[in-house]
């Protein structure tokens, strides 16, 4: 009543007059229908609010977000040896206690050396022995060589020498031969002569006869030729020393008798011309007697062809001498061989020393026991004083930097891992404490019995915090995605194989169908389906239907609602 009086004041504006007559007019109504007017227009506003439906929302707007997998594991030492003797023998000392830090190569135990430096002393008068052994061989393979090449060189001259006086001898042979048989047949001849002259002396001087006697003047001649001939060849044999001197002198000896024949043959001829006389006959006669001598000689001469056979002979005896002494030299040669096998044996006994040298230089390093690895010392077996055995554990080492944490990735996700790949991996051990890892190596195959693949994240561990065994939370880094659309993950509602997101639009719910890209912690990228902006449902989703009138409330960064938008 007040404000209708208020209304129907002087001065005030026609909107506001005509608001309250239509104010009055709906009163009136009220009235008409039995309410009082007060008690229908509170029941009338009380209806409209009770038909919206709180709702808590957050807003979508662009951002970054990283693509990233969620995987665990345990942390195991990049390295871990056991560190063992190869040798027996008394720990002399030891360099490295537990905890502390060894760099590789660093001499972790000392094992007594005194039997092994006398092994390699051994070795070492061995190896000198046999290089001595090889400077005789060589010094006596020289020798041989030298000598036995001289002695092939003279036996090879001497089988010159003694093929060119077999040659010598055969021509000698050859040579007396013919002559021989020359003077056997001209002496044959001229006893014929003699006889035929002796005859004709006898019956008397003719025409033919004295034909013959100049046919055995001209044959006297011819032989007298032949004799000179013959005697000048042999003095120059005899000159050079080529033949004996008894060879010489039968050849001299029948050069005078063809002297001596062709002055009986003109003396001959003279009597022929003269006629016969007694003395002629008797001339004739002795002409025969000499004839039959020198046919006699002449086949004495028989035994210069045997002597010229003995000699050729004895050449080819020589010769035969000198091939024995060529080829005994050339076996002889047979002897660097065996000096050259000698050198090779020695060389091999050299190498063998040797080997027996670097076996016992290597036995000798192996009383020194060095660290295989960089790491910390995690057991000490052995003490000084104490006995080692070959293959006994002294120490072990282990490499903590950087530490390997074996992550397990299922079946699904690991398509989506590579190497290189990098995250921040956590320890519960060390308060949540955050590293950096990255990805070095992904199992070619699944774990025996399951569909999980074991991937591995190095992480550098410079102070030694992380220690093996320690649970490993790694997140890996897959993609980064930038100026997307970002929602909490509350907003998000999976059903019916679809992801869903409740859009307050115009004080209503709009139910849409998003497609979901990376999903980080409390962070979703919205691919499709909702708009920078957008005020999405983050609660009681469940309870909401498309169209339905709601009122919302802003969640404050601590997740409660604000004040109604």
């Amino acid at each position: 009543m007040k404000r209708v009086a208020t209304a129907g004041r002087p001065g005030g504006s026609p909107c506001r007059i005509g608001m309250v007559m239509l104010a009055m007019a709906a009163l009136a109504a009220m009235v008409g229908c039995g309410r009082p007017p007060q008690e229908g227009a509170v029941a009338g506003a009380a209806q409209a609010t009770s038909s919206a439906t709180p709702v808590t929302v957050s807003t979508a707007m662009r951002g970054s977000i990283d693509e990233t997998l969620e995987i665990t594991g345990t942390a195991e030492a990049d390295d871990e040896v056991d560190v063992v003797t190869e040798v027996a023998g008394k720990v002399s000392r030891v360099y490295a206690d537990v905890g502390d830090y060894v760099r590789r190569g660093q001499t972790l135990v000392r094992i007594d050396t005194q039997l092994a430096a006398a092994q390699a002393d051994q070795a070492a008068a061995g190896v000198r022995s046999a290089e001595v052994a090889l400077s005789r061989a060589r010094e006596g393979l020289t020798l041989t060589d030298e000598t036995t090449a001289s002695a092939v060189r003279q036996a090879e001259v001497g089988v010159a020498a003694a093929k060119e006086r077999l040659e010598q001898a055969r021509a000698g042979a050859r040579l007396v031969e013919a002559q021989v048989t020359s003077r056997i047949e001209q002496a044959r001849t001229g006893v014929e002569s003699a006889e035929t002259q002796l005859a004709e002396v006898r019956a008397g001087a003719r025409d033919q006869q004295r034909r013959q006697a100049e046919a055995q003047v001209r044959q006297a001649k011819a032989g007298l030729d032949l004799a000179e001939q013959t005697h000048q060849r042999y003095k120059s044999l005899f000159d050079s020393g080529v033949i004996a001197a008894q060879q010489y002198d039968q050849v001299r000896t029948e050069y005078q008798v063809a002297q001596a024949t062709y002055e009986q043959a003109v003396e001959a001829l003279s009597l022929v011309e003269e006629g016969a006389r007694t003395e002629q006959v008797r001339l004739a006669e002795l002409g025969v007697r000499q004839a039959g001598e020198q046919l006699a000689l002449a086949e004495a001469g028989r035994t210069q062809i045997d002597v010229a056979q003995q000699d050729v002979r004895a050449a080819e005896e020589g010769v035969r001498q000198a091939e024995e002494q060529r080829r005994a030299a050339i076996a002889g040669r047979r002897q660097v061989d065996l000096r050259e096998r000698d050198i090779a044996a020695a060389q091999a006994a050299i190498g063998q020393a040797e080997a027996g040298r670097r076996l016992t230089s290597v036995q000798l390093s192996k009383h020194v026991v060095r660290a295989p690895i960089s790491g910390l010392v995690a057991m000490r077996a052995v003490d000084p004083g104490e006995g080692a055995l070959p293959g006994g554990p002294v120490m072990r080492l282990v490499d903590i930097d950087p530490i390997r944490v074996n992550a397990i990735v299922g079946e699904l996700d690991i398509d989506r891992v590579g190497q290189g790949d990098r995250g921040v991996v956590s320890f519960d051990g060390l308060g949540g404490q955050d590293f950096v890892g990255t990805v070095t190596d992904i199992a070619p195959q699944a774990v025996p019995g399951s569909r999980n693949f074991v991937v591995r994240v190095d992480v550098e561990n410079p102070g030694g915090l992380i220690r093996p065994g320690m649970f490993a939370r790694v997140e890996l880094i897959l993609a980064s995605h930038t100026d997307t659309v970002i929602v909490v993950r509350d907003a998000l509602l999976e059903r019916d194989h679809a992801r869903e997101v409740f859009v307050v639009s115009d004080g209503t719910i709009e139910i849409r169908e998003v497609e979901v890209g990376a999903i980080r912690g409390n962070l979703v990228e919205i691919l499709s389906g909702i708009r920078d902006g957008d005020m999405v449902v983050v609660s009681g989703q469940d309870a909401l239907a498309d169209g339905q009138r709601v009122v919302p409330r802003q969640r404050t960064p601590e997740g409660e609602p604000d004040a109604a938008t």
